[in-house]
């Protein structure tokens, strides 16, 4: 989760310069947030991509994204942005192959894009029957076949072994990623104090006044 707030002390100093209009803080600094909350979320999109090896469609189709009503407290306005989601699948960032490869092909992935790519040795690449394609392990032991009519390989079969799917990090786990995060806040500001200037501008030109 992402707070955003704008302190008393700003709250204070927009009074001061717009001196009798009514309900400056709502009216100036409510919808300021508001905007900045909205670019929060494009830009943890954004920055986040560049940060790892994953799609916009990967990314908001794993993310569920929750702002907050903007909310007066005693140290100013605040406001926040969470984002929440399971860990994605491992095929959707940079893995080679892509098609399954039944074991035949070794596995490499990269989830940030300033790593190097890592061989999986004991990954492979399958393809589910609900049609789902994604990265697996072997898990456990194989276990002799009961069934007559299974072709045995070394007295064991592969029809009897249990396989996991590999994740990679969640979408709340990326958006806090340190980078992505100030440069995230970086960009928040920059359409705060771009929204609070424009909007006492719009105020001061009703009153009959300017900057």
């Amino acid at each position: 989760m992402m707070d955003i707030s704008i302190s008393q002390e700003t709250v204070n100093r927009l009074y001061a310069i717009l001196d009798g209009v009514a309900d400056a803080d709502k009216k100036v600094l409510k919808p300021a947030l508001a905007r900045g909350l909205s670019a929060a979320r494009a830009a943890t999109v954004r920055e986040t991509r560049k940060t790892y090896h994953i799609s916009q469609t990967a990314f908001k189709n794993s993310a569920l994204v929750r702002i907050r009503n903007v909310t007066q407290t005693g140290s100013g306005i605040i406001g926040s942005i969470q984002y929440s989601g399971r860990s994605i699948p491992l095929i959707r960032f940079n893995v080679t192959p892509k098609a399954p490869t039944f074991g035949k092909e070794a596995v490499t992935v990269s989830v940030k894009k300033t790593g190097s790519h890592v061989k999986l040795n004991h990954a492979f690449i399958a393809q589910m029957p609900t049609g789902h394609t994604g990265v697996f392990e072997r898990k456990g032991r194989w276990v002799m076949s009961t069934r007559k009519n299974v072709k045995k390989e070394t007295g064991n079969t592969m029809h009897n072994e249990k396989i996991k799917e590999l994740l990679g990090p969640s979408v709340p786990s990326m958006a806090g990623n340190t980078d992505v995060m100030e440069k995230v806040e970086t960009r928040v500001n920059e359409v705060i104090n771009k929204r609070i200037k424009h909007e006492m501008e719009r105020l001061l030109g009703w009153n009959g006044g300017g900057l």
